[in-house]
């Protein structure tokens, strides 16, 4: 049985009432999720709100639910969503702290991306931190969440060329800054 099918039977078991479906959906996806906030927000305590709030926002909108799209998809989506309600609370709550956006970024790590060479992480890391927010969105989306493109540019509201085009920057941003830090040939 493949992802999506798995994910289908987690899914009808919640949307019955069994409450297994959905802590199996919760928990095979909130590592991803956790490491997706945690990356846009740069704060540990405001990932874990958001991700309480991005389940919560599950929970309450099952209905809304398109069987034909993969569960992953929709519940990055929400994430997505309360992310950027989060970037624009913070941008009207405080007038000095200028654009909330420019402090997206973390050095986390969840433990499915553990690598043995710390040092090459920290380095991909800060690559990553210096994309410009819609690359570094898009990239986080497809390489944490594994999320389709079509879907991405469903998330994000644009056409599926600009989410492509988004990742080609990504990919050659995130090249650039590690040939700067030493780190060369790579694809």
């Amino acid at each position: 049985m493949n992802e999506k099918e798995n994910d289908k039977i987690l899914f009808d078991l919640w949307q019955k009432g069994d409450p297994s479906g959905f802590s199996g959906l919760y928990e095979k996806y909130r590592y991803r999720v956790f490491g997706f906030l945690m990356r846009m927000t740069g704060d540990r305590s405001r990932a874990e709100d958001l991700m309480q709030d991005t389940f919560i926002a599950a929970l309450k909108n099952i209905d809304q639910f398109d069987r034909n799209r993969n569960f992953l998809s929709w519940i990055f989506g929400i994430a997505h969503k309360r992310t950027i309600d989060f970037f624009r609370h913070a941008k009207v709550e405080s007038d000095h702290e200028g654009d909330a956006i420019s402090s997206i970024g973390s050095k986390f790590d969840s433990p499915a991306e553990s690598m043995s060479n710390k040092g090459l992480r920290d380095k991909i890391n800060e690559a990553v931190q210096s994309l410009e927010a819609t690359q570094r969105e898009v990239f986080l989306l497809r390489e944490l969440g594994d999320v389709p493109f079509k879907e991405i540019a469903e998330i994000m509201n644009c056409p599926i060329n600009t989410a492509l085009g988004r990742m080609r920057l990504a990919l050659k941003n995130i090249r650039k800054e590690l040939q700067k830090r030493g780190i060369h040939g790579v694809q």
